[in-house]
């Protein structure tokens, strides 16, 4: 599963392998960056479908086509779900837009950024306005370069919410571990009374075994837990995430609450219909899901092969 570059009919195309049997190939009308930090490969590019495209080890990682509809469901459940969020930590997110998403809550009053990848960073500040709107220079905001793992471990501030915003835990890659629950219980240390806690959770398509897992452990750790899902177009497949919940159950909030913080938001996807939709597995899915009961630890951690 690797991504390759070629030249025809005097076009570049960009193969991202999407399984060992599936690819899909971009045809680059421009490409803008091309090159390796010490963490990743990344590839900025407009491309002919999706415009401008951040990849990330010759996966897409957002585009400008529908990065919103990814950043707005990931971030937005979990800070809907705190009454009132105040202290917000991400970790991961190296484009910006999750903070964007996050500062849209006027209760908003800090936000520590955490990235391991600083030179990612300074990439997306150049070429990825779009994603950030400048929301690395708000003064609400903090960005700490420093493993997201470590951070979690060593810091004795509290939040009220944290967003994993991390790679997927491709096997023997550090990511691995930030989907055992161990991880989630350090997370679940540094969270305020009614804190709310979400990570990304794969491909539903791809990889329904992993999203089950990472449902289950996130369920060991937290008293409320929900899976949710997406459909991102660049990824072609439905995008899972799973919520921990230290007080509400995001599908118990008044209605009547939800109507008016979302009103208030400046969102293109997400509505009061879309968010209850967010939470609907599908009834072929969930018989598939029966399948996978165990948890990711550090001794049997949740692994995807590429190969």
């Amino acid at each position: 599963m690797q991504s390759n570059q070629s030249k025809s009919f005097g076009v570049l195309w960009y193969t991202e392998w999407l399984s060992p049997l599936e690819a899909h190939i971009h045809g680059i009308e421009e490409l803008l960056y091309d090159g390796r930090t010490k963490y990743q490969r990344v590839t900025i590019a407009k491309t002919g479908s999706f415009g401008l495209a951040l990849f990330l080890d010759g996966y897409a990682q957002s585009t400008e086509y529908d990065e919103f509809i990814y950043h707005e469901s990931l971030v937005h459940p979990a800070m809907l779900t705190h009454p009132n969020p105040r202290k917000v930590l991400v970790v991961g997110g190296g484009e910006g837009a999750t903070i964007r998403e996050v500062l849209k809550h006027k209760t908003v009053e800090r936000v520590v950024m955490v990235d391991i990848d600083g030179e990612l960073v300074e990439l997306a500040k150049k070429y990825l306005y779009k994603w950030h709107q400048g929301s690395f220079d708000d003064p609400r905001v903090e960005l700490v370069i420093a493993d997201g793992k470590e951070f979690i471990e060593n810091t004795s501030e509290k939040f009220d919410v944290v967003i994993l915003d991390l790679t997927d835990p491709i096997k023997n890659t550090p990511g691995v571990l930030l989907y055992t629950k161990e991880f989630y219980e350090g997370v679940k240390k540094i969270l305020n009374a009614q804190g709310v806690m979400v990570t990304q959770a794969t491909s539903t398509r791809y990889y329904l075994e992993a999203f089950t897992v990472i449902g289950n452990t996130v369920g060991a750790v937290f008293p409320i837990s929900r899976l949710y899902k997406v459909f991102v177009p660049a990824f072609y497949s439905e995008w899972g995430f799973a919520l921990g919940s230290m007080g509400r159950d995001p599908l118990s909030i008044p209605r009547s609450e939800l109507q008016e913080k979302l009103g208030r938001l400046d969102l293109r996807f997400l509505d009061i219909d879309n968010y209850y939709h967010l939470f609907k597995i599908p009834r072929y899915m969930k018989e598939q899901m029966k399948e996978y009961t165990w948890i990711s630890t550090i001794d049997k951690p949740l692994e995807i092969s590429l190969s």
